[in-house]
């Protein structure tokens, strides 16, 4: 049933190289019984021991694409009824985004050529100067990059809506310029383990080259936010910083717009400082300069 999805349903999704792989992950623990014999109750175990291998949202995302295989099976006659609908997600902390710092980048960079990750550097590299989402950067292609032009497009968004075209940097420019003179494959980050296919994830590297670092710990998703953070604080507007994430509502970029809020905060702030040298100067004895004009201006107000 599961090979059946692949190549009829998860074959046609932009994000189906991670499909594959949670489809192995869900055989591991449930391939053993038959889809006709499924019910809750193996679902609510599944839940308890991936429980203690990865964090809530990963079991929620394994377990919606759990659903969608067992709908398409009722679709198809194989089997009576979902047993898996009803099942409820676990319960995620919702994560608090964070910023990198430019002295933390320097640290985090540094540290990338100390772990045994090829791609890790420019990954990152490339996060924090396209807003790129992981996904995005792994399923990259080098037909979509024009070196030319210094342009990357992007049409493995999310969605639709996020397909877009981001302009390179120097710093983007000349690291795909390298990366291109010895590229052996489609992909621009290829799996060292299966020719032909794409590097899968990073995730462990990246928690690796952060302790190596000596930072609070970052998501990588946070180096897009720390790009659109950025853009922002350097005074581009919310309608461009939208086009470059892909979002398709201005809405979901009007967050970042708290970076525009903490300059100016900062900026109003100085009158603080001013006001207080102004306090300072207003102690000093006047110059003999101040007291000449002084004079003239009480010599004034005689005559008139």
């Amino acid at each position: 049933m599961s090979l059946k999805y692949l190549n009829l349903v998860s074959i046609h999704k932009r994000g189906h190289h991670v499909e594959q792989y949670i489809i192995k992950t869900l055989n591991a623990f449930l391939g053993k019984i038959r889809a006709r014999n499924l019910s809750a109750e193996d679902a609510e175990r599944y839940k308890v021991v991936r429980s203690h291998q990865v964090q809530p949202a990963t079991i929620n995302r394994e377990l919606t694409l759990a659903k969608h295989i067992l709908r398409k099976a009722v679709e198809w006659k194989l089997i009576a009824e979902n047993p898996f609908r009803g099942v409820r997600n676990l319960n995620v902390v919702k994560q608090v985004e964070r910023v990198l710092g430019w002295d933390e980048e320097v640290k985090l960079l540094a540290c990338c050529d100390l772990v045994h990750s090829r791609f890790l550097r420019p990954l990152v590299v490339l996060a924090l100067n396209t807003g790129m989402r992981r996904g995005e950067l792994l399923s990259l292609e080098w037909p979509r990059v024009d070196l030319g032009q210094r342009e990357i497009r992007v049409i493995n968004a999310k969605s639709k809506a996020g397909d877009r075209v981001i302009p390179m940097n120097a710093a983007v420019h000349s690291l795909l310029c390298d990366l291109a003179k010895r590229a052996t494959s489609p992909f621009v980050f290829p799996s060292n383990r299966k020719p032909g296919e794409r590097l899968l994830d990073l995730k462990k590297g990246f928690k690796t080259t952060m302790r190596l670092a000596g930072i609070r710990p970052i998501r990588f998703h946070d180096l897009r936010h720390t790009f659109a953070t950025r853009l922002v604080r350097a005074g581009v507007d919310l309608v461009t910083v939208s086009h470059l994430l892909g979002h398709s509502r201005i809405t979901m970029t009007a967050r970042y717009a708290h970076a525009l809020a903490d300059v100016k905060i900062a900026a109003v702030s100085k009158l603080d400082l001013a006001g207080f040298c102004s306090a300072l100067d207003s102690n000093r004895t006047p110059s003999s300069s101040g007291a000449d004009a002084k004079s003239e201006a009480n010599s004034f107000a005689a005559s008139t």
